[in-house]
């Protein structure tokens, strides 16, 4: 058999287990995974390299149904562009019990996922919270309620669950062609662009209610060394009240993240870093085009 190659695109709602299945298949952790929706913001490509061939997974921002600014605006043309670009689509269905899923008052699904006429393939996460019974009859109520997009299969991915059935259905549909990437790799990104998705995740593991969707991470400096990176990174809030929240009583909040972060991006890069954290007020800055456009969102165009 020829080797494959080609783009599969995760979507669905935000805290549907997109960046959780996504670091499953590549087998590592690249996409940051929280209890707190739309801790992804911009498109992650991770390398899924098999036997078959290598596909390029992209993690997407959670599709907002009812977007209430310029912020979430750009967040769904992320995910909708990232369809758009892909030779194949995995939409998650949550069945979390602890959060909106099937049955809520929002859409299953956008109404332009049909239009795009892709392979497209359902999965099911967080089915294992469920008893066995209830667990069977739900993905079965899943797979009726997304007939309509004519998906090619319907696949329980819950954490419990195997992903080798579902990899060699992405690859059926793939075209043939060797590798798009080096095959030793898991990502084409930067190590600089996952330095600020590493902060980000620890703004949204320390910070309380709100705030972390109010933060936006720049990371403003990386110099490489040979025994030390030395990193400088610009952590933004909306209002002059949010910087003591984030810098805490006696800086001890900026200290804990700084922290955590700099332990994960070591890991990350295989050496010691130096990293600095600094805090500033960018106000409104989820309704700013230009401060949008400038961190790199895919705003909508000026007319």
């Amino acid at each position: 058999m020829e080797s494959k190659a080609g783009i599969i695109a995760l979507l669905g709602a935000p805290n549907a287990g997109k960046s959780t299945l996504f670091n499953r298949l590549i087998g590592a952790s690249l996409a940051g995974v929280t209890p707190k929706p739309q801790t992804t913001r911009f498109l992650i490509r991770g390398l899924l390299n098999h036997e078959l061939g290598q596909i390029i997974l992209v993690d997407t921002p959670g599709w907002i149904a009812q977007p209430k600014n310029a912020w979430h605006e750009a967040l769904n043309r992320h995910s909708q562009h990232a369809a758009q670009d892909a030779d194949g689509l995995v939409y998650l269905v949550s069945l979390h019990t602890g959060r909106k899923s099937v049955g809520s008052d929002d859409p299953l699904f956008p109404d332009w996922l049909a239009a795009l006429q892709k392979p497209l393939w359902v999965g099911v996460t967080h089915a294992d919270e469920l008893p066995k019974e209830m667990r069977e009859a739900r993905v079965r109520e899943v797979a009726s309620m997304v007939d309509v997009l004519a998906p090619r299969g319907v696949y329980d991915v819950s954490l419990d669950r195997p992903l080798e059935e579902l990899i060699r259905a992405l690859f059926e549909a793939l075209p043939e062609g060797p590798p798009l990437y080096p095959t030793d790799e898991i990502t084409p990104q930067s190590v600089r662009f996952f330095v600020g998705e590493i902060i980000r995740k620890q703004l949204y593991l320390h910070l309380h209610e709100e705030l972390p969707y109010g933060t936006e991470v720049e990371v403003t400096s990386y110099r490489e060394q040979p025994e030390q990176d030395y990193i400088a990174a610009t952590i933004y809030v909306e209002k002059e009240s949010h910087k003591p929240m984030v810098i805490g009583r006696g800086g001890a909040m900026i200290k804990k993240i700084g922290t955590e972060a700099r332990k994960e991006i070591e890991q990350l890069v295989g050496k010691k870093v130096y990293l600095e954290l600094y805090v500033k007020v960018a106000p409104s800055w989820r309704k700013s085009i230009q401060r949008l456009r400038s961190w790199g969102y895919e705003v909508k165009r000026d007319s």
